[in-house]
């Protein structure tokens, strides 16, 4: 319905050719008649004009389509092979929550914590493959577990989705441990980075063992996060055992938060002698959520939307001639009250220790 006046206003300029389309829309002519309605010069120019669109539109396509494959090339596809190696690595990824009040503290933890795999890296792309070790004596946390990021000039965009089902339970006051397999957890969320000076900055060239600059980097960023995360059970997550400690509104069997804030950080880069370096990140972020709580005998929504997100990250760094070896460490938490004198925390964890080597390598070190 929005079409049509459009259709009418965009044409109404053209005077000469306003009784014809008139005429093509309102009438029932067959389509022999409108043609010959029209003078031959006027149907031959629409004929010239109609081709012309026609080609000049595929050009715009096959422009716009070479241009984004051009994009997505430069973005992802590392042509020089001084850049390329191959790594074998080991890795810890854990995703966590804790439950508190004033007096005693909750914590659930995943089983089967540890991987090993391998992985070929770039200066723009890191693509692991990772087989997570389980322990036949424990009970298994089944899990799924994306995690990814750009870095685009000066924009750092992070990224996860996470999928965990099976927690260890933990009181702080007795240190006693239950493992509970109905517990399902999931996170999902975007971190954005607009850093004001990036100097060559990127993370994904340090942690492939590749760093041309000679000098420290240091930066400060502004940006902004949006999140998603949701707690579940088939009963209370507090087990029996410590409900004592707890009120009845703490006794969840699903709560999901909703949430978008803003974002501050700093990125660094220091060089340390004999081929060593170490880079350093924090960020910090402040924002709004919607929480809602079901708990086995009432549901509510907290009143305190706001949720505090702090992030860090360190990579320490070695290069010899074609090997380079990698520690990376980087966590995340979402803290937030949850109401009635309970207060969440979902975190994140993932560390990574990485030997690689260089397929082919004309660089000079560090």
């Amino acid at each position: 319905m929005t079409y049509h006046p459009d259709f009418e206003m965009a044409y109404s300029s053209t005077a000469p050719l306003s009784s014809y389309f008139h005429k093509l829309i309102s009438s029932r002519a067959t389509l022999v008649t409108i043609m010959y309605s029209f003078p031959k010069g006027t149907l031959l120019l629409l004929l010239l004009l109609l081709i012309n669109s026609l080609c000049w539109s595929q050009d715009v396509r096959q422009t716009d389509s070479l241009k984004t494959i051009n994009r997505l090339d430069s973005l992802f596809i590392d042509r020089d092979l001084n850049n390329w190696s191959i790594r074998l690595f080991g890795n810890i990824k854990a995703q966590g929550f804790r439950l508190s009040n004033d007096n005693v503290r909750l914590s659930y933890t995943p089983n089967d914590l540890y991987g090993i795999g391998v992985g070929v890296a770039t200066s723009k792309l890191i693509l692991d493959f990772t087989y997570n070790l389980k322990n036949r004596n424990t009970e298994n946390t089944d899990r799924f577990d994306l995690r990814g990021g750009l870095i685009l000039e000066q924009n750092i965009i992070d990224f996860y989705f996470q999928v965990y089902r099976g927690f260890n339970i933990k009181n702080s006051i007795n240190s006693t441990s239950i493992f509970r397999d109905d517990i399902k957890s999931i996170a999902g969320g975007v971190d954005y980075l607009y850093l004001f000076n990036t100097d060559g900055y990127s993370q994904t060239s340090l942690n492939a063992g590749l760093s041309a600059k000679k000098w420290n980097i240091f930066s400060f960023g502004l940006g902004g996060f949006i999140l998603y995360n949701q707690i579940s059970a088939e009963q209370s997550i507090v087990p029996e055992e410590f409900i004592p400690d707890f009120n009845e509104q703490a006794r969840i069997t699903n709560l999901t938060n909703y949430g978008i804030g803003i974002m501050g950080g700093v990125v660094s880069l220091f060089r340390l002698p004999a081929n060593f370096y170490i880079a350093l990140g924090a960020k910090a972020g402040l924002g709004l959520t919607i929480k809602n709580a079901e708990a086995e005998t009432v549901s509510y929504s907290s009143k305190n939307p706001m949720v505090y997100k702090l992030n860090g990250s360190a990579l320490f760094g070695y290069k010899w001639n074609r090997f380079y070896t990698t520690i990376s460490l980087v966590t995340s938490t979402d803290m937030s009250y949850v109401g009635y004198g309970n207060k969440g925390a979902f975190t994140l964890l993932s560390g990574k220790l990485a030997l690689g080597y260089r397929i082919k390598s004309n660089k000079k070190s560090l």
